[in-house]
């Protein structure tokens, strides 16, 4: 999403904490290793990575349909301090080849369109900033604008029933609609041409199952039949444009 690569790493949490440390730590060494094997490699796919520019974005998404391979396991058995399916278990050392479904990517449940820039009213100046701290070019109208714009009707709004990180998660459904816009001076634009512009994007549309809306930053403006308060435009703004500091 930000056209770089992404590496997670997982201590297996059955493991001894003295011993999670020591995986981790070899596990970060081996890909720096690598890294440094396949620099070559490594920095041609990142510079093609900067100019990805794509037409949509999958806002929503669902594991594709499993493959079934043949994986290897290591047996483990019960380790005396419950029998759910998080209670602690300790490894054998036995491994076996077992031929299971597995799901190995995802699929878009819901795409949207990349605009040309999303326009955010003053009064949410927090995202901007917020925005800016993650890399992503905000700038701000100096003057008055006025344009076809795209606005999100709130077909509906849902919360999830239990908090999750400290959050009632906000889902919306509804859709983008033309129509003849303006946005006085102050109003910010997210341009999507710009290296982290599909990460912004991805946080900035209503329907994205990550972004500002779903995690509850914008909730004092969302309600069923309202439209969304972000706008967005197909064509770059042909004004000057402020750059924020």
């Amino acid at each position: 999403m930000r056209g770089r690569l992404a590496i997670l790493s997982e201590g297996y949490s059955n493991n001894p904490f003295p011993l999670r440390i020591d995986a981790t730590y070899n596990f970060l060494r081996e890909i720096l290793s690598l890294a440094a094997e396949q620099k070559v490699q490594l920095k041609a796919a990142i510079r093609a990575s900067s100019g990805w520019r794509p037409d949509s974005l999958a806002v929503r998404s669902v594991y594709a349909a499993p493959v079934v391979q043949e994986v290897i396991a290591e047996i483990t058995a019960a380790d005396s301090d419950g029998s759910s399916g998080f209670s602690r278990r300790h490894r054998t050392g036995e491994f076996r080849t077992i031929r299971m479904p597995t799901f190995l990517w995802f699929t878009a449940a819901r795409k949207e369109a990349l605009p040309a820039a999303y326009l955010i009213p003053p009064q949410y100046a927090d995202l901007a900033q917020l925005l800016r701290r993650q890399g992503v070019v905000v700038d701000r109208l100096p003057g008055g604008w006025q344009g076809q714009v795209e606005a999100f009707s709130l077909d509906s709004v849902t919360a999830t029933p239990f908090p999750f990180e400290g959050h009632r998660q906000i889902t919306v459904q509804g859709h983008w609609a033309p129509r003849a816009g303006a946005a006085a001076a102050g109003w910010f634009v997210v341009p999507t041409d710009q290296q982290q512009g599909v990460f912004a994007a991805y946080l900035l549309e209503p329907a994205s199952e990550d972004g500002f809306a779903n995690w509850n930053f914008l909730d004092r403006d969302l309600r069923r039949g309202a439209e969304f308060p972000l706008l967005r435009v197909r064509q770059p703004l042909a004004v000057p444009l402020e750059m924020l500091p």
